[in-house]
């Protein structure tokens, strides 16, 4: 059963702080290896001269438009460059190695940190068993704030919870999310975190019982979310409405503000 909630006006404060970071940690690598940047897939994948294809992590380009172009051409102008990599698990099933690749020439630069700041990327944490990169939420809310490349554009800008017609047509694709959680149910296998009151057309996030367990560890309960206002990123899919399934806690934040920046571009006060 869906109960409504209210509550006040926030700050801004991620889910994953400097604990969750720690605890990342093992499984996050920092030791680099020198390779150089060979070409640039059609689909925007890297190819390495010792790795061969690979794929940067913790982010994904935008979908079919100019800005997914004007990404590719930031990646193609550094072909040719030498990189240290950090390789970030095991090669996927259409065989790309997952890893960090910064520049050593002119200047050091990370190209995922790159293209985010430049806002032709968006970080996305559920795309790899860990994410690494904390620090990418906040440099995506100022190149989100500054409406830099992709962010220009309202219909990769997030999207209200309230917003349920927008939410259906964009079913099937990324998007990002935000709202204020109105009740919680949590059952055996899944926690649902609902945003309305009518079952049949609102937004959900389900949560399967393994990720629950990790965000109890970070502290966080029904008790600690319900009536906060999140941002929730993934894949969104039909649900009773419209619903995103989180595979890892850092795809949600957690947000404590006075506006959200969803709603086409303008901003949206929340009630009391």
């Amino acid at each position: 059963m869906r109960i409504g909630a209210a509550a006040g006006i926030f700050w801004v404060a991620l889910i994953i702080g400097p604990a969750a970071a720690r605890e990342a940690a093992p499984a996050c690598t920092d030791a680099v290896r020198p390779d150089h940047l060979a070409g640039i897939t059609a689909e925007g994948d890297l190819v390495l001269g010792s790795e061969g294809p690979a794929r940067l992590v913790g982010l994904r380009l935008p979908d079919a438009s100019s800005h997914r172009q004007e990404a590719l051409d930031w990646l193609k102008a550094r072909i040719g460059e030498p990189l240290l990599v950090s390789l970030q698990g095991p090669r996927d099933r259409w065989g790309r190695q997952p890893l960090r690749a910064r520049l050593t020439r002119p200047q050091e630069l990370d190209l995922g940190r790159g293209l985010v700041e430049a806002g032709l990327a968006i970080v996305d944490p559920g795309g790899d068993p860990v994410f690494c990169q904390p620090e990418l939420f906040a440099i995506e809310e100022t190149a989100r704030a500054q409406r830099l490349g992709l962010w220009a554009e309202d219909r990769y800008n997030p999207i209200l919870a309230d917003q349920a017609e927008r939410l259906k047509e964009r079913v099937g694709s990324f998007v990002v999310v935000e709202g204020r959680v109105r009740s919680i149910g949590e059952r055996r296998q899944k926690t649902y975190l609902n945003f309305g009151g009518h079952w049949a057309e609102d937004f959900t996030i389900i949560i399967p019982r393994k990720t629950w367990i990790r965000m109890a560890e970070r502290g966080l309960s029904a008790a600690s979310l319900k009536g906060r206002t999140l941002r929730a990123r993934g894949i969104l899919h039909s649900w009773q409405g419209t619903a995103l399934t989180v595979d890892y806690p850092e795809m949600i934040e957690r947000l404590e503000g006075a506006v959200l920046q969803g709603g086409g571009g303008g901003d949206k006060r929340l009630a009391r």
